[in-house]
């Protein structure tokens, strides 16, 4: 189980039935609009997050038709992981959704990525919760979204998976880990696979910031996020739109189409709920 300073404040479930009726009526621009005015929020961590203190407990009926674990990078529970969750919720996903604050230091600070022993500790504790969650719910989905070092921790959590196990997806969103990390080798601890969104444009956040800090793996180098994983791996698709099964990695690379769903390119681009609303809800949809 996490450490008793990360329970249960940082689980929290988010049901369908708490939309908004901003988010029923379909209201693209008012969604995106709020969702980039969270950006500048995210420094008020959770005092900010509204959505998510809002939201209702989990419940077992939810859990029964599978869970989103949500992973934030170094600000952890903010209006950021916020717009993942209402995006998830708004595409009236029947999960569970729990936001799970796997950091060391409660302030926003970068030298969390430095505290590889703490992280790992963290993704072996985050492992075993998986497990119970599947002992208790066997063959339901669980899809993990991580946001920069939060991505890190998705990967480090497959890595501490048995064998036997795997996850539905894996969705990495300016992932803070190094360009070499074998990510391939994780791909069968997935049903489906793999969606890695990176963007150039994200370089000063997840290239120059992670040469100076580091990435999660400790390399101080420009990382995945920026320039996308080195690997041979077939299937490197230009576009989120196929979802056909397989343990795939899909790298997607930004393109300016996206900034028509408030992905403007940066570090927070696909975090926006319009953006996860329209490409990442598809993928939690698999099971």
């Amino acid at each position: 189980m996490l450490a008793e300073r990360s329970q249960p404040n940082i689980l929290t479930s988010l049901s369908a039935g708490q939309l908004e009726p901003t988010a029923r009526r379909g209201d693209s621009f008012r969604l995106g609009l709020q969702s980039l005015i969270g950006v500048f929020l995210a420094p008020f961590g959770s005092l900010a997050a509204r959505f998510h203190r809002s939201s209702s407990s989990s419940s077992t009926a939810r859990l029964e038709r599978g869970l989103i674990i949500i992973l934030p990078g170094i600000e952890g529970c903010s209006t950021i992981n916020d717009s993942i969750a209402r995006g998830l919720v708004v595409s009236q996903l029947p999960h569970a959704i729990q936001i799970i604050d796997w950091r060391r230091f409660r302030p926003w600070n970068p030298l969390q990525m430095a505290m590889l022993q703490h992280n790992r500790t963290q993704a072996r504790a985050l492992a075993e919760l998986i497990t119970e969650y599947q002992r208790n719910f066997p063959g339901r989905p669980v899809h993990l979204i991580g946001h920069s070092a939060g991505a890190g921790m998705a990967l480090f959590i497959l890595e501490e998976l048995q064998d036997s196990q795997a996850v539905t997806t894996v969705t990495l969103m300016a992932a803070a880990i190094s360009r070499t990390f074998d990510v391939v080798r994780l791909l069968g601890r997935t049903k489906f696979g793999i969606w890695s969104y990176y963007s150039p444009l994200d370089l000063p956040t997840v290239g120059l910031g992670t040469v100076l800090f580091g990435t999660m793996d400790r390399h101080h180098a420009f990382s995945a996020g920026a320039l996308g994983f080195k690997t041979t791996e077939p299937g490197r698709l230009p576009d989120s739109g196929d979802y056909e099964p397989g343990a795939r990695l899909r790298q997607i690379r930004y393109h300016m189409g996206m900034a028509k769903s408030w992905n403007f390119g940066g570090h927070f681009g696909p975090t926006n709920a319009v953006f996860v609303q329209e490409n990442v809800a598809p993928v939690c949809r698999l099971q």
